[in-house]
């Protein structure tokens, strides 16, 4: 089988989810954070690809604005804090990158190489760079909001397939920085990888392909992701969840209903309970009585 980083953490975080999106290809809704990623990185890649050259900010914003989708967005307060985002984040990166100083030798390199008899690596690295003591950078562009811990760098799986693709790639080069460049906050948090925690990292790789490939049941793992997935309305874990929404449904539509009935029948409870209205029941003339077979009949007795 044919294994990215993506699909690897997928199966990792809830194998359900990823048979629904990877073996039955379940199309999911395009959300409001992913395409603006996704954008994001467009608007980067539009700029490394002019290198030496740099579009103007102008360009940039240009080019921004005229991929941006509104309908993904619930309303305009929404909107705009996406879009205000963005713009600073672009501002952060036209004024620090610097073309021509660094030779970048690939820009949204797919690749597929081989990981074992039977499996393949894929992905697209984000950029490659030749630095100049002859190593080669690997940068990954990131629009988290929040900056990770250099221990969370130093354990970051995805720069594993990274690496063993560089490694196949380019196979004269010994040494590999690998860098995850945060837009929003402008800085870059670089970490290595030794032979052995590569290799370790490719048998891990290869069990879950092999896992994954002899899997007949893809149980369903609630974990904290599970607010974000788009695939809650098909997931047995929120069954229960479902028929609670269920109940609360029914109850809120007689709730509704009952409202109306009042609404309707308030007025003429008015009319009758006028001055010679109140002053018949005050008498005593007639009295009203709950039925009690049923409790929604009333009778009226002298």
């Amino acid at each position: 089988m044919r294994i990215s980083y993506s699909a690897y953490d997928t199966y990792k975080k809830c194998p359900l989810k990823y048979k629904f999106s990877y073996i039955d290809k379940i199309s999911a809704p395009k959300r409001p954070e992913l395409f603006f990623g996704g954008l994001i990185h467009s608007v980067v890649q539009y700029a490394l690809k002019k290198d030496p050259l740099m579009p103007s900010y102008e360009e940039l914003i240009k080019f921004y604005e005229e991929n941006w989708e509104s309908s993904l967005y619930k309303d305009k307060d929404q909107e705009k804090q996406y879009f205000d985002f963005g713009k600073n984040m672009i501002f952060h990166f036209h004024g620090t990158h610097k073309p021509g100083l660094r030779d970048i030798i690939a820009t949204e390199k797919y690749f597929a190489i081989p990981l074992s008899e039977k499996h393949q690596l894929s992905g697209v690295i984000d950029r490659v760079d030749k630095l100049p003591i002859g190593a080669i950078e690997i940068i990954d562009y990131k629009t988290n909001k929040s900056l990770p811990t250099q221990q969370d760098i130093d354990n970051d799986f995805q720069m594993n397939f990274y690496q063993l693709a560089v490694k196949s790639l380019w196979p004269e080069i010994d040494k590999v920085k690998l860098t995850f460049y945060f837009l929003k906050p402008n800085v870059q948090m670089s970490t290595t990888r030794d032979d052995y925690a590569i290799d370790m990292a490719k048998k891990e790789i290869i069990a879950t392909a092999d896992t994954i490939t002899s899997q007949k049941d893809f149980c369903a793992t609630p974990n904290r992701f599970c607010d974000w997935c788009d695939f809650q309305n098909r997931c047995p874990a929120f069954a229960d969840l479902k028929t609670s929404d269920d109940r609360e449904s029914k109850i809120i539509e007689k709730f509704l209903a009952a409202k109306k009935a009042i609404d309707v029948l308030e007025p003429e409870i008015n009319k009758i309970m006028n001055k010679s209205g109140k002053d018949v029941l005050k008498s005593g003339q007639i009295r009203i009585y709950r039925d009690k077979e049923n409790d929604n009949k009333l009778s009226i007795r002298d």
